[in-house]
């Protein structure tokens, strides 16, 4: 059933959405510079999390953890240990809630409780958010830029999630796939692995030789931003919509 614009523009005025709001979704930054930003998503976890932070402390590189509200209620030491690691920590989500087919109440809820779980835990308000699966539709991308969140994907994914691929397997396809500005997927979660670690551990100081430097999020969009400042009309980052 077709819906009017009147009916429609309705819908949108009882959600009090306005297609200005909508978040693109950053998947790399767009920068000449080598540099390049680790995120792990879905923790913290007792299991991994300590190991990817006593990897990322000894190649003295900081990254961004995408972090699930009810994991960190369950392991608050873990999110100290982050922090007191200079990492910096965003959002994932209360529960890793498929924003999806959601009304926009829902998403509001997922995404504020969320902001309120790690402000208790001492952590600054959240001002990236990281999509669990990568999934949204407009509704959910609205309320998240209403909210005042850009919305971070990636460009390189080892999958390593899958527990389908050996580390020197990932390695390869990121040593393939790297490019300046990218963003690297991992997980440091309960789905995280040996796999996940050694490939941490092996990758960063193969591009370290390479010249690249390892920035957080943030760090990678003001790059892009003073970049863009210094060269006007460089195309913005990858986004979508």
């Amino acid at each position: 059933m077709m819906i009017g614009f009147g009916a429609a523009a309705g819908i949108a005025a009882r959600l009090h959405l306005t297609s200005a709001a909508v978040a693109p979704i950053i998947r790399q930054a767009m920068t000449p510079h080598k540099v390049v930003a680790l995120t792990f998503d879905d923790g913290p976890s007792p299991r991994w999390t300590p190991k990817v932070l006593a990897v990322l402390h000894k190649d003295h590189v900081h990254a961004t953890f995408f972090i699930i509200g009810s994991h960190a209620l369950r392991h608050p030491a873990l999110v100290r240990d982050e922090q007191r690691a200079g990492m910096d920590i965003e959002s994932h989500g209360h529960q890793h809630l498929i924003l999806r087919h959601r009304t926009a109440a829902e998403v509001r809820q997922e995404v504020e409780y969320n902001a309120h779980i790690l402000k208790s835990l001492g952590v600054p308000h959240p001002t990236l958010y990281r999509l669990p699966g990568g999934a949204a539709d407009p509704i959910a991308l609205q309320v998240l830029g209403q909210m005042g969140y850009r919305v971070i994907g990636w460009s390189i994914d080892p999958r390593d999630w899958q527990h389908r691929y050996s580390a020197a397997q990932m390695v390869h396809r990121i040593a393939t796939q790297i490019h300046p500005g990218a963003i690297i997927i991992f997980h440091d979660g309960p789905n995280g692995s040996q796999a996940t670690v050694d490939t941490v551990a092996q990758i960063i100081p193969a591009l370290k030789r390479d010249g690249y430097r390892f920035l957080t999020v943030p760090q990678l969009l003001q790059d892009e931003a003073q970049a863009q400042h210094r060269s006007p009309g460089t195309p913005h980052a990858s986004v979508f919509p």
